[in-house]
């Protein structure tokens, strides 16, 4: 019996449409799914445990009822310990990311290409 390896599970908390689009595009090897708020990543989670999770920091709005990016984290560790968690962090506020999501979390760069690139990177590293 010849058993193909399983794809890997991407979840990605995103506003950005190019960013979504983008990713699509480059992470063949992936199963991405994409989500615009915090609470479809939550009831995700809780049904499929992912293998990387992308959150976009942009994609927090607390208007929206999000916490923040603290919160997001932790239910990750929690819901999903095994899955990698990298953040994209809004231009200059890479520090602020650092202190808020704790270790460990990889920091993505916050422009759109170098982000995309990343995201490909630690695909090929999973």
């Amino acid at each position: 019996m010849d058993v193909q390896p399983s794809e890997l599970l991407v979840y990605c908390l995103t506003r950005d449409r190019e960013l979504a689009a983008d990713l699509d595009g480059t992470l063949s090897g992936a199963l991405a799914f994409f989500y615009n708020d915090a609470a479809r990543l939550h009831q995700a989670t809780v049904l499929r445990q992912p293998d990387l999770v992308v959150v976009d920091i942009g994609a927090i709005r607390e208007e929206y009822g999000d916490a923040g990016l603290g919160p997001i984290v932790t239910f990750l560790r929690e819901r999903a310990p095994a899955a990698r968690i990298a953040v994209r962090p809004a231009a200059g506020s890479e520090w602020l990311i650092s202190a808020e999501a704790g270790k460990p979390v990889e920091l993505l760069p916050a422009e759109r290409d170098a982000c995309v690139s990343a995201v490909s990177a630690l695909c090929g590293a999973a």
